[in-house]
């Protein structure tokens, strides 16, 4: 356990190099181990929002279709291992303590100061590799075409729906963010389109024009009934038409997610994959992705959600009147990063809630909370505890079996808080791990 600690603490270390965005080094890091991807089966995702959920849905169906499947995503809530499994399963400690001793000698020898997302990313593809999954579905981590992960030839591409988030990297208009997350559209290969902002789809499908990629385009060639506040959906595709599906995940952002997920699975049966319409079924029925719109108490209701910019925010606060009524004032502890639009996120979120308790996120540049005081004051009673564990345990403890409590603003955020409720659930993790 003491060798894992320091290994991680050493991995964790590589945040200091920041990130830098060119594809040559993630093409040395792979060359040097032997271009694991290039064998690589793959579906490749990126946008603004949703992307994370699609990949989970896509996971949980191909799985319930019996493929042998990785998954990778990012960023994790707890382990780092959440970030890369197979058939579900966390990688085991043992194995990626081997990766990633193995891979520091590497590239030490080599001159290759990785970052830390180069470095799990190479991690991911040695894994697969080595594993031989059927097929892997990868989210891409910021933006697409400089995305580590955008040396993979993928056998289809992703694209959900897209917004304004980290803009200082991707640009201030949406042709310039679609156009960033449309660099994961290959030559050839086809894609699915999720967005349906205008300017993101002329942006997207003039890139996918230009490379000779087929396209199935959202309410285009594939669009979904949502049956919210019940969790279903019907589906009409090219080939595919599904009645009352039902769905695991809470919120009606997420029935176009699901929609956006059949869809790529309809485009994977156009290469060869049967996918049977019960696996569909059972797939989206029955996975599991924590963190989102996640009620990890029934009494008192406590909802964590990864909700960290406007169209999150957004989404959240219409699951939350969807699911218990616009009336529902739930008390809410509230943390995010600098580099966000918090003031706009604090003004959608502070007439719907009761009171607030704010808090500072740990890693990656966090918002003083002091600076989101006058923002919440102005319609709501608010304080700070500055220590997440502790805001979130003083919450709890002055709640009432039939209050609410929400937690969002960060994935940092909730990653921080998860323990302390996997701890009085007697779980050490959020998925299974092998310990192997």
């Amino acid at each position: 356990m003491e060798r894992l600690q320091k290994t991680l603490d050493w991995l964790y270390s590589l945040e200091a190099r920041g990130e830098i965005y060119k594809l040559e080094r993630m093409d040395r890091a792979l060359e040097l181990i032997g271009n694991p991807h290039r064998n690589l089966r793959a579906v490749h995702i990126a946008g603004t929002k949703g992307k994370g959920s699609v990949a989970a849905m896509l996971d949980s169906v191909l799985r319930a279709a019996g493929l042998k499947v990785g998954l990778y995503t990012k960023p994790h809530l707890v382990n780092l291992s959440e970030r890369t499994r197979i058939d579900g399963v966390e990688i085991p400690a043992a194995r990626m303590l081997d990766y990633i001793e193995r891979l520091r000698v590497l590239y030490d020898r080599a001159g290759l100061a990785l970052t830390f997302f180069e470095f799990t990313v190479a991690m991911m593809f040695l894994y697969f590799g080595d594993e031989k999954v059927d097929l892997a579905v990868i989210e891409t981590g910021l933006g697409g075409r400089l995305d580590s992960t955008n040396v993979v030839t993928p056998i289809l591409s992703v694209i959900t729906p897209i917004g304004f988030d980290h803009m200082e990297y991707l640009g201030y208009t949406i042709p310039k963010i679609a156009a960033e997350k449309g660099g994961i559209i290959k030559p050839d290969v086809p894609v699915v389109i999720g967005a349906r902002d205008e300017e993101a789809r002329t942006t997207l499908l003039g890139i996918a024009a230009q490379r000779r990629s087929a396209v199935l385009l959202n309410d285009r060639d594939f669009s979904f009934v949502s049956h919210a506040p019940a969790h279903r959906i019907d589906y009409q595709g090219l080939g595919l038409r599904l009645n009352d599906v039902e769905l695991a995940l809470a919120g009606p952002f997420q029935h176009e997610n699901a929609a956006i997920a059949i869809a790529t699975i309809e485009a994977l049966g156009a290469q060869g994959y049967r996918i049977e319409e019960d696996q569909i079924r059972s797939g989206l029925r029955d996975l599991s992705w924590p963190g989102r719109f996640d009620i990890v108490s029934r009494q008192p209701l406590v909802i964590l959600d990864c909700a960290h910019n406007e169209m999150s925010i957004a989404a959240l606060l219409e699951t939350l009147a969807v699911e218990f009524g616009a009336d529902e004032k739930p008390r809410l502890v509230f943390g995010c990063l600098a580099d966000k639009e918090w003031q706009r996120m604090a003004a959608m979120l502070a007439p719907r809630v009761r009171d607030v308790t704010l808090t500072r996120v740990k890693p990656k540049r966090p918002l003083d909370p002091e600076n989101l005081v006058p923002e919440f004051a102005r319609h709501v009673p608010v304080r700070v505890i500055r220590e997440p564990l502790q805001a979130v345990a003083r919450v709890m403890e002055e709640i009432g079996p039939d209050d609410v409590a929400l937690v969002t603003g960060s994935v940092y955020l909730i990653g921080e808080v998860y323990p302390y409720f996997l701890a009085r659930a007697g779980r050490g993790g959020l998925f299974p791990d092998r310990h192997a």
